[in-house]
């Protein structure tokens, strides 16, 4: 246990923020092997003077007008030096310090109370005299240890962001015009190095954002903006799924009385997302259902409404079909252009049997187009066996083969099925070779795009 920790605090300290401050941290662990605690806890100190003053400094730069007020007495005080004044100066500042971090939040409160006592344990280090009967203080090595561990938790590793700052900048970002998701890019700006309080804030706005629709300030709609949350929302599940499971199950009282079509698009946004349904009661579950099983008026040679197929293809996730039995009834009972709409509303592996019928049983050159460009969406869920199934339908089909749009998607399904990598050049040569012989070396539906790309594929694998 004793080596784990050690190991903890060390990565720790390799992740201080300011490379100023992580040598002085570097020298307070130096000073805890050796046994030498005044010293660590002098240094750990030091540490943490020095980090809430460079964090300070760095605000000032950034414009806020605060703390440029702080980086002027800073700056007066050093031009001092070491002169009575300079240093009566510093002292003041020093003395201050924790309480300027938390007004900036830097920390709250509570992390205050711990860094102050990081100071007092210092003073007493530093001036035995203040103890009543004269006796030297002692500390204890481990006192030595908390006080590191929690100048390195609380503060050195984390950059100065103030946290109704970085809870700005987090709408800022989700509300973007230029928004690009990025898993990543959330983890490491909006939790790794964020203090425990702003991060459950982040991640509370964005539960009840994906869960409740919340405005955007007219900046996006109200869907978009929780379509955007709840990408964020999964992002950080990754980190920390109990703290989103705990946030989204806070908000199932009022997602219950919500408007169906709300509730609807909350199930599309959500369904794949264990922690979704965990705040998914029976009534609700049935509510769900109920919707979903309602009657379609749309007459067969009609397209679903996109809201209609988008629900109804919530039929992909397990979680959804073990929670919403009729579910997948439902979805079997559809016509086929119906059916073909669900499967368009979302590409999903479960899907993927559904396409490879629908090829074989196409009835129309349209038709066969249609379910071409499906299996195209569906190209990153076939394996080598579902793609080898899937082309001897297409091929067996002639409305498959010989509708105007297939040559072409055939070569877009091979780009397509990349992940596959040389695995699938056997099903896609045995499908060019068998179109060829079927219509006749001179047709234009031998697929002449396909064994181009097969032609120049194989030259660079070889080459």
């Amino acid at each position: 246990m004793e080596a784990l920790v050690a190991s903890d605090l060390e990565t720790l300290i390799a992740q201080v923020w300011s490379p100023d401050v992580r040598p002085l941290a570097e020298e307070a662990w130096r000073c805890y092997n050796a046994g030498a605690i005044r010293s660590c806890i002098a240094a750990t100190w030091s540490a943490v003077g020095a980090d809430i003053i460079g964090k300070l400094v760095r605000l000032a730069d950034e414009g806020d007008a605060q703390a440029q007020q702080f980086r002027n007495k800073v700056e007066t005080a050093r031009e001092h030096g070491l002169r009575p004044e300079g240093v009566t100066a510093m002292q003041k500042i020093e003395g201050t310090l924790v309480d300027e971090a938390v007004k900036f939040e830097l920390i709250d409160t509570i992390d205050g109370r711990e860094l102050n006592r990081i100071r007092e344990d210092r003073h007493l280090c530093a001036h035995p005299s203040l103890r009543a009967a004269g006796e030297a203080y002692t500390p204890r090595a481990e006192v030595g240890r908390a006080h590191l561990a929690v100048a390195l938790t609380t503060l050195l590793v984390h950059p100065p962001t103030q946290g109704k700052k970085l809870i700005e900048e987090f709408k800022s970002y989700i509300c973007d015009p230029m928004w690009a998701p990025s898993a990543l890019h959330v983890q490491a700006t909006f939790h790794d190095r964020t203090r425990v309080a702003t991060r459950n804030s982040i991640v509370k706005l964005a539960a009840k954002s994906a869960m409740l629709e919340l405005a955007a300030d007219g900046v996006i709609s109200p869907s978009e903006h929780a379509d955007r949350m709840a990408v964020a929302l999964q992002a950080l599940a990754e980190r920390d799924r109990d703290t989103v499971r705990d946030a989204v199950g806070h908000c199932q009282e009022q997602l219950q009385t919500l408007d169906a079509a709300t509730q609807l698009r909350v199930l599309v946004r959500m369904a794949d997302h264990d922690y979704f349904w965990s705040a998914v009661d029976q009534p609700l579950a049935d509510r769900f259902q109920a919707q979903l099983s309602r009657p379609i008026t749309v007459v067969p040679w009609e397209p679903l409404p996109h809201d209609v197929a988008a629900s109804l293809a919530v039929v992909a996730s397990k979680q959804a079909r073990d929670r919403l039995p009729a579910l997948a009834l439902r979805f079997e009972q559809l016509d086929d252009h119906h059916r073909r709409n669900v499967m368009a509303a979302r590409a999903a592996e479960y899907f993927v049997p559904a396409v490879i019928v629908a090829l074989q049983t196409a009835g129309s050159w349209r038709t066969g187009e249609a379910v071409g460009r499906l299996l195209v969406q569906h190209a990153e869920y076939l394996t080598v066996e579902t793609l080898q199934e899937a082309l001897c339908s297409w091929h067996d089909n002639n409305e498959c083969r010989q509708a105007a749009e297939m040559p072409g998607l055939a070569v877009q399904l091979f780009h397509a099925t990349a992940h596959l990598g040389d695995a699938r050049f056997g099903p896609f040569g045995d499908f060019a070779a068998k179109c060829e012989s079927t219509e006749g070396r001179a047709e234009y539906y031998s697929y002449p795009g396909l064994h181009e790309v097969l032609r120049r594929a194989e030259g660079a694998r070889r080459g």
